[in-house]
């Protein structure tokens, strides 16, 4: 089995050691003020229109690798390479900035406890540009409108991107679609992130009640622990080579247009292939609420028009209404392994769900892997290795296998046949929470590693295991379990795994981004609630 990259490590990231601090603040500031704390500046919006950063470009124009060379731009402005714009409560208008390459990232970012919040942001051609913990939505402005909320344009004329960021940001076209049509859907919604650009991190972030999610458009591209949640297209698109699509969650499609909607869609153009690319541990969830509106039968995996060569599809949860739950049409020495996919209607149609390799016009799939996976049904062309796949023609299977199938919680029962059922030799070193496998014997089928019995703390209230409850900002685990390092998981009611990390629990796990609730929170063989105030 090839060895494919999982992590790339992109030493842009590095600041240096004497960066400034650029200040600001729309309610208190002002564009003659110098941009100090005591001083800011009055929006973001302002800054970049007044040419106040260093930077350079490519000339001469229009570009072309290898003749257009790098020059200083707005030389003497007081924001630098390496520099931080720190931005504070407020609207920070609608953001363009074209041919921006720094030598060290410049990081724009919120103040602590602040909601900074942007129309838009766009850079066409630029690098090394970090978003951190930003609102942009077009909605705060009164209006709507169909454009990309945070784009980053490579540009035939003015130059490529590389090495971008975008982190922990909220990006939205609406707070509330409670009432919404379909022709609201199609007016109101914008898209959310896309990266047309090599090199780049999109880690954390929050997108919702959008068209497109994450569009990742170009090699080296990292999506880790995102959320798409309420979209009316695509959630996620790798479009490149060497990306990874890790932890992130995808839920709730609506069908308002002609689109063929899809959690992961992937497809290449000319024949060209993309290559390692890793989608892994991701969550899919066609509905939450089976009385949607306008409910999509939502594709899980979609990877059509391939070829697809040296990808590894491992550890997903894949809950939809559709036939295409992991479909690869093109497949080259790729491997899918431990994942869990089910229809919760495998009885109806569009259904039910299964994991497919299939060959394409002018390239038939071949030296694929097909492991350890659970899934409605199976078709395979092309595929080397099929072992200790379990098939599940009929949904009343899953309470056989499924602590909660009902609730989207795919954590194997003790009494499983999967349980010990993989073949070690295939599966991964761990499972979608970060767990250690195998544990027991063999590893076991599917996304989930049975971890033992599961232990309740404080079953009829809240568990006496962890501290505050409630709990506003962090949740401290006791005793024994405090020396431990382990993958945490955070479950809402819904069953939905809303927040997961693997640390000390020494540290302590950070829960300011939950809306206030009741949570089951899970380490090792231990469930006990809280309440986030």
């Amino acid at each position: 089995m090839k060895n494919i990259i999982a992590i790339l490590i992109f030493c842009w990231l590095s600041v240096p050691a004497r960066a400034a601090i650029f200040h600001i603040d729309p309610a208190n500031g002002s564009m003659q003020n110098d941009g100090s704390a005591a001083a800011p500046w009055s929006t973001l919006a302002e800054v970049l229109d007044a040419d106040l950063i260093e930077t350079r470009s490519y000339d001469p124009l229009p570009y072309q690798a290898g003749v257009s060379v790098l020059v200083p731009k707005n030389v003497g402005a007081p924001v630098h390479a390496g520099d931080t714009l720190m931005l504070y409560d407020g609207l920070h208008g609608e953001c363009f900035y074209r041919g921006a390459y720094n030598m060290d990232p410049i990081t724009i970012m919120a103040a602590d406890g602040a909601v900074p919040i942007l129309r838009r942001f766009h850079l066409q051609a630029g690098a090394k540009w970090r978003l951190v913990g930003l609102h942009v939505s077009a909605e705060p402005y009164g209006g709507y409108d169909g454009d990309h909320r945070v784009f980053f344009e490579s540009h035939g004329w003015h130059g490529p991107v590389r090495e971008v960021e975008v982190r922990d940001c909220v990006i939205y076209s609406a707070t509330d679609i409670t009432g919404w049509t379909d022709q609201d859907w199609l007016t109101r919604h914008s898209d959310g992130i896309h990266i047309s650009g090599n090199q780049a991190l999109v880690i954390g972030n929050t997108v919702t009640n959008v068209h497109f999610g994450i569009i990742a458009a170009g090699d080296s591209i990292q999506a880790i622990g995102n959320s798409v949640v309420n979209f009316s297209a695509d959630g996620m698109r790798p479009l490149g080579s060497d990306i990874l699509f890790e932890g992130n969650t995808i839920m709730n499609c609506y069908d308002v247009d002609a689109n063929h909607d899809d959690g992961i869609q992937s497809f290449t153009t000319l024949g060209y292939p993309f290559h390692r690319v890793v989608l892994r541990g991701n969550t899919i969830i066609n509905y939450e609420d089976p009385y949607q509106p306008y409910r999509a039968n939502l594709q899980g995996i979609g990877c059509f028009d391939g070829p697809f060569i040296d990808w590894v599809v491992e550890n997903n949860v894949v809950v939809v209404d559709h036939w295409h739950g992991i479909s690869l049409y093109g497949a080259q020495d790729c491997v899918i392994r431990n994942n869990t996919v089910i229809d919760p209607t495998p009885e109806a149609a569009p259904g039910p769900a299964w994991i497919m390799v299939n060959d394409i016009v002018g390239f038939e799939s071949s030296g694929c892997v097909v492991a350890n996976n659970f899934a409605n049904t199976f078709s395979l062309e092309g595929t080397n290795v099929y072992v200790n796949n379990i098939e599940l023609p009929d949904g009343a299977l899953y309470p056989l296998h499924f602590v909660d199938a009902p609730g989207h919680d795919l954590h194997l029962l003790a009494t499983s046949p999967a349980v010990d059922g993989a073949d070690d030799q295939y599966a991964p070193p761990t499972d979608i929470g970060g767990n250690a496998r195998p544990v027991g014997a063999h590893s076991d089928v599917g996304a989930y590693e049975y971890l033992g019995p599961l232990h309740i703390e404080a079953e009829a209230g809240i568990g006496s295991c962890i501290y505050p409850v409630p709990t506003h900002d962090r949740l401290f685990f006791d005793g024994v379990a405090a020396g431990r390092t382990a993958s945490v998981e955070v479950v809402d009611r819904h069953g939905r795994v809303v927040l997961r990390e693997r640390q000390r629990l020494s540290d302590g796990l950070d829960v300011r981004g939950l809306a206030p609730g009741i949570y089951t929170v899970r380490y090792g063989n231990v469930a006990t609630r809280f309440v986030k105030e």
